[in-house]
């Protein structure tokens, strides 16, 4: 098993009366971890404490197997680059200029600036803006100029906060197929988001989900789906027997044209009924087939299962 890159200890942090983050224990070993819950979740808190802004009220943050709170803290964070929900610029500077003033907070020499800013434009499709002020930016363009210039050093760890809660659809979509590109360089990817089917469409290596700072589940999608034992079916046609056969043993069926949905742990009942009602009503069943649940039914399910006193961990 990989080394962490991220680890929590019993993260906790309070603010007078209200606790924040509450005994939270995350690992994560690479490529792309996506952080979901609602707003007001304690996410933002939670990465605020892993770039060192915050101070935890109990327990620690590893990264890369050192304690954040150590002797190696500068190290550390030349490891790591940081992209917040709301990034602020110098808004007169022009992306090269940014990006040239990022290059000398790290002492890059002047060659290896220069290279680094034509290949980070190009990456983040801005090269044709390089001489543009920033304040001319769309939303868009300045998230992208954000993560370049979270990416001037090189970091082996992109730690991203909401990064695409204020863009329109396109603008989410560049960025979701640069972060997959960053992921195929190598890079670990930390990503905070309440907008779940953009994990999905990041093919998120593993995702943990918080609920009142509290974690509820972490792992990958099939390990997920294994924990909550729920399974979704998908039948076709979608006939009246079949509904009236199977409204006895599930509740909840969903009809989508021609196909029939259903969550459910008794797959092997479903296919009982399905396969009888088949047999003596001469029904050709043009698919059954079983699948697990996407990321928003994992997150939906999970709250639910909490409300009710259950898999908190």
């Amino acid at each position: 098993m990989k080394n962490p890159i991220i680890q929590t200890f019993g993260l906790t942090k309070t603010f007078k009366d209200v606790v924040a983050v509450n005994n939270l224990n995350l690992k994560v070993t690479g490529g792309i971890y996506g952080l979901l819950g609602p707003n007001g979740a304690g996410k933002t808190t939670t990465i605020k404490m892993m770039i060192g802004s915050l101070f935890p009220t109990e327990g620690r943050i590893e990264l890369f197997g050192n304690d954040i709170n150590g002797k190696d803290t500068m190290d550390i964070h030349k490891r790591i680059g940081y992209v917040p929900e709301h990034p602020t610029y110098f808004l007169s500077m022009t992306a090269e200029r940014l990006l040239t003033y990022i290059g000398s907070i790290f002492q890059m020499p002047i060659q290896e600036t220069k290279r680094r800013i034509n290949d980070l434009l190009r990456l983040v499709d801005l090269s044709d803006a390089r001489s543009r002020i920033i304040a001319k930016y769309s939303a868009g363009m300045k998230q992208r100029i954000g993560i370049a210039q979270a990416l001037m050093n090189d970091p082996e760890l992109l730690i991203l906060d909401e990064i695409t809660s204020n863009l329109d659809p396109v603008g989410r979509n560049q960025i979701i197929e640069l972060l997959k590109d960053l992921k195929k360089g190598g890079k670990t990817i930390f990503i905070s988001t309440h907008i779940l089917p953009e994990i999905q469409k990041m093919n998120a290596d593993s995702i943990a989900i918080i609920n009142h700072g509290r974690l509820i589940m972490e792992g990958s999608i099939d390990e997920l789906n294994e924990e909550l034992k729920t399974q979704v079916i998908i039948i076709s046609p979608n006939h009246k027997l079949f509904r009236e056969g199977l409204s006895s043993i599930v509740s909840n069926i969903t009809e989508e044209g021609d196909s029939l949905i259903l969550n459910t742990e008794k797959s092997d009942k479903i296919w009982q009924v399905v396969a009888n009602i088949s047999l003596q009503n001469n029904i050709t069943i043009k698919e059954f087939r079983t699948t697990g649940l996407d990321i928003e039914q994992i997150f939906m399910k999970a709250l639910d299962s909490e409300q009710l006193g259950g898999i908190v961990k």
